[in-house]
This record gives structure tokens, sequence and C-alpha cells, in this order.
């Protein structure tokens, strides 16, 4: 007989990846299906970690598939199996690989067994696919770092041969966590209880740790609100601008509540943060979020972020558009597979739009943030270089001298962070100021 808990993990890996294929993300689908089935719930952690690193892979998990079976389709319920059961045969992993075959069987329907076990037989006796020597040196850079030809070109054209290499290769970012002053009687210092599970500060004075505890025992620390668990890039992001007490915030974009909940921190629960995002569920997340973590000065509006019409200025508006995430592919790496110039592209004038309609929002003398997760030019120095041109009353200030690198195209001012380097996420950084009229 397999290990249940093995049994478990892969039915809850394998109905997490079909909702992936169907396009939700990875925590999402995960979390969705764990908490429809009370015995999946506790399997939440290794799950999601094994649904990450096979989504990582689809090229090598594809090809094997194909060349297993040339000229086949599938639904998408047993491509999701059978990606699955190539990533675990090919894993270095410490299942026994008999117990393994058990498990999948196990998750498998009558109809799928006999393909299963063609599969993991071809797996056995070849293993995975070879690159071939027809390839280009884009094609095989893309194999074995697994990114699509055209990302990989992309980092070679832009950050050169070696910088696009270290991208490409970069291992999985460190988590980090901030502690949370409005939950921790206005301190930014350990709480005695997090102390085992958290290193030491990154950050001088605020509260940024490395997150080092399992999510199973940091829970119930969690839902007090003690701390929040935020990418050291993208709290050095809100710390740029200088939110302070009873400034007049205008956060875009604003769900799940992430920035919302850091410059309510940094202004100490005293002005006002308008959070604005375009979506009910997703601002029904921000809710929870803020409320979690004792945010008391912002309030949701639910409205499109590039055309407003909002009858009011601020001290300070956030900036945090979507964007192709390229600077956080190592937990969400789904987004990788549909990596376009074209979706560059739209995401770029998207974001133009969000600059442009923001920026009439600031006060003489306000300031805007500026802020992706994208390490693409189009979407962070050409959107800058854009506006600024049409926009005479607004420039750049130096910000973050001592992290991460200065923004590429003369935009020296901003910061750049990159995974392999500062062990971040991904990210861009601008903080621009509107001239006194």
């Amino acid at each position: 007989m397999p290990d249940s808990n093995l049994v478990d993990k892969l039915r809850l890996a394998r109905q997490a990846l079909l909702l992936v294929s169907q396009g939700k993300s990875e925590r999402s689908a995960v979390s969705s299906i764990a908490s429809s089935d009370p015995q999946l719930r506790h399997e939440k952690s290794f799950a999601l970690s094994l649904v990450i690193d096979t989504v990582s892979k689809l090229d090598l998990l594809d090809r094997t598939v194909h060349t297993t079976f040339p000229g086949s389709e599938f639904d998408k319920r047993s491509l999701a199996l059978f990606r699955l059961a190539a990533h675990m045969m090919l894993a270095d992993n410490t299942n026994p690989k008999a117990d393994l075959v058990r498990a999948l069987r196990k998750i498998s329907s009558e109809l799928e067994v006999p393909r299963l076990e063609q599969l993991l037989g071809h797996l056995v006796a070849n293993g995975p696919p070879s690159t071939s020597s027809g390839m280009s040196e884009t094609e095989k850079v893309g194999i074995l770092t697994h990114y699509p030809p055209w990302w990989v070109s992309y980092c070679f054209y832009h950050f050169g041969r070696e910088t696009g290499i270290k991208i490409l290769s970069s291992p999985t970012r460190p988590r980090y966590a901030r502690v949370n002053s409005l939950r921790n009687r206005g301190r930014n210092s350990l709480p005695l209880e997090l102390r085992e599970y958290l290193g030491q500060p990154v950050e001088a004075d605020s509260g940024i740790h490395l997150l080092t505890g399992s999510p199973s025992i940091l829970a119930k620390y969690f839902e007090k609100g003690l701390f929040q668990v935020q990418d050291l890039a993208s709290f050095l992001a809100v710390k740029a601008v200088d939110p302070a007490p009873g400034d007049d915030v205008l956060d875009l974009c604003a769900a799940p509540g992430g920035k919302t909940a850091t410059l309510a921190q940094l202004m100490r629960n005293h002005g006002r943060v308008v959070s604005v995002d375009y979506s009910r569920n997703r601002m029904a997340s921000w809710r929870s979020e803020t409320e979690r973590l004792g945010v008391k000065i912002a309030s949701p509006l639910i409205g499109d972020s590039s055309n407003l019409g909002l009858n009011a200025d601020f001290d300070l508006v956030i900036v945090d558009p979507p964007c192709t995430g390229t600077g956080i592919l190592d937990r969400n790496p789904r987004m990788k597979w549909n990596l376009s110039p074209k979706l560059v592209q739209k995401f770029s004038l998207l974001q133009s739009r969000m600059l442009e309609e923001s920026s009439r929002y600031v006060r003489p003398g306000g300031r805007v943030l500026y802020c992706t997760c994208s390490l693409t030019l189009e979407e962070n120095e050409l959107v800058l270089s854009r506006f600024l041109s049409a926009h005479a009353d607004f420039e750049t200030r130096p910000i973050l001298e001592d992290h991460g690198s200065p923004g590429l195209q003369g935009q020296n001012n901003c910061r750049r962070f990159y995974p392999h380097r500062d062990k971040t996420a991904g990210y861009f950084i601008a903080r621009l100021e509107r001239t006194q009229s």
C-alpha cells in the first residue's frame, strides 16, 4: 500500500495543477483545493512547493510527455497527472520510486493507468529528452534554465550574456517578514515569541527580517497580525517616498494590501490612505489583510486606476501597476510561459496610462512612487522617459543609494533590484516629485 500522506500530497498537487492550467495562480490553486477538503489542508506547504517546481519546468515535462506519446493530445486533467508524474520521476527526491509509482497509480483513473505506466516505463528506460545539436544557443539555455527562448534573448540583449545567465539561473530568493508595529505596541523590534523563527534584521530599524520558520508554526502569530510577509524590495519601495504621519495618500492597484499596510505603519496610523483596485474579490482580500494588520487610516475604493475621475489631490500617490512579473517568476512560474513582446507592450501602455492618470492627483511639492516587479525596460525606464518628456513639472529624485543598482538608459535616480544580486524580487523603483508651481 502507498503512503497515505504521499497520496494526499500528490492528489492535492494534481488538482492544483489542473487549476493552474485553467488560469489560477499556484498559491491560490493549492489554497482553493485544500480549503475544500480538510484531509488535504496539512499538505499545503509540500504541495505548493511541488506545484511551483512542476510548473517551473513545463518545457522539459511537456517535451517528455510528447516524446513518449508523439502526436497524442490530452485533456488538461490527464496532462496535469502526466506532468506531475514526469516531474516526480525525474526529480532527486527521498521517496523510493516504488512508493512513488504506487501513489501515482492511486491518484489515477482506470483509463489513465495504461498511459501512466507507459510514461513511467519510458522515463525509467530513457530519462529526460536531450537537447538537440541543431538548437540555437538561446534555445539550449532556455531548456537548461527552463525559460522561453524569447526571454533568454531579451536578457542577453539588454543585460549582457553573463548577467543574463545569472538572472535566468538565479535560485529562489529568500522570504522576508516585516514586524508589524501596529500590532506590536508601536515597536519594530522582534516580539519575543517570534525570535526563534525570524532571523536578524536585514534593514536597520525597519522590522524586516529573514523568514526562517515554517508557515504552520508561524500561523498563530500571522493571524494575530504580528508580521506581514513582504519582499525587501517591496518594503524599500514604500520607504523610498518617505510616507509621514498626516500625509494624504492615494494607493493605486492596492489589493491585496501589502503596501497599504506598510504605508499605515510608516505613517503610524495617522493621516489618510485611499486604496483603489478594480476587483471586488481582490478588495475583499485587501479588507481582510488590513484588518488583520490593524490598519485604521485606509479606505477602499473600487475603480479603474487608469481612469479614476476623482476630485481630490494628495501628498503621495503610489503607482504599483499590473506588470509581466518578470522579477517574481521564481514563485510564479506559470507567468513565464505566457511571456511575449506583445504582452510586454500591452502592460507598458497600461502602465503609462496609470502613471499619466496618477499625476493629475499630486499636489505641488507632492510625490509619486512608480514601481513594478518586472525587469523589462519597456515597463520601467521607457514608461518614465515618456512621462517625463510630457511633464516638465515632474522630476525624479535620488533614492535608496545603498541598495540595488541605478536604473538604465540614463534613469540614474531610479533603482533596479535583481534576484541573483540583491536576494529580492526583481524590482524597479522610481520617486517622482511635482515641482512647486
